[in-house]
């Protein structure tokens, strides 16, 4: 199992965008559906063995859940996946906790603190520029987190929240690449290194 926790700081948490002008109505909720297909899609199937952490924090806080093994429908264009965040936020009830809507996709009210709740045990490792380069970390194969910011990176609060659980922070490479090149890049060192054992 591999999860990928991605911070939206401007993403709007209510469904009151428009899909034809998704980057300029939703505060870049559109880096988040590109880090969705990017985590979750591979060539003509959908990875069972990876869930993905929407927090959204342009409005009410709220985290959208999708687990490959479980969703289903799950299309590789922007706009669907956008559709389905859409619905999604729609749907945010009073109930604490992730609220499962449909098979696979969840729903909670809250941030980084309700995703870190939902998490459990894990090893969790911090995206950052200026990390340690992930072809020489040592990974945790067995059940590893990835947190990531969005077009602006990690605020300080959630910079503060992470940095007692995380071992140090890891970067993709000398070069600043957008949020869904950067899950996958690490997707595939991790592909690579799952090979290695097989």
């Amino acid at each position: 199992m591999r999860r990928f926790v991605v911070v939206g700081r401007t993403a709007r948490s209510t469904p009151e965008f428009k899909l034809q002008d998704l980057p300029g109505t939703s505060g870049r909720l559109d880096v988040l559906v590109r880090c969705v297909r990017a985590a979750l899609l591979c060539s003509h199937t959908i990875r069972d063995d990876t869930v993905v952490y929407l927090v959204m924090l342009g409005g009410p806080p709220r985290a959208l859940r999708i687990d490959g093994a479980l969703a289903q429908y799950v299309r590789p264009d922007e706009r669907n996946l956008a559709v389905l965040v859409q619905k999604s936020l729609a749907r945010v009830t009073d109930r604490e906790g992730f609220v499962e809507l449909r098979q696979g996709i969840a729903v909670a009210q809250g941030g980084l603190d309700v995703v870190l709740s939902d998490l459990g045990p894990a090893t969790p490792y911090v995206l950052d520029e200026g990390g340690l380069d992930v072809r020489d970390a040592a990974l945790s194969l067995a059940d590893p987190v990835f947190f990531c910011g969005d077009h602006l990176g990690l605020d300080d609060a959630a910079r503060a929240t992470l940095a007692p659980l995380a071992p140090g922070p890891l970067s993709v490479g000398p070069v600043s690449v957008h949020a869904e090149d950067a899950l996958t890049l690490v997707i595939n060192e991790l592909d690579r290194r799952r090979a290695k054992f097989r």
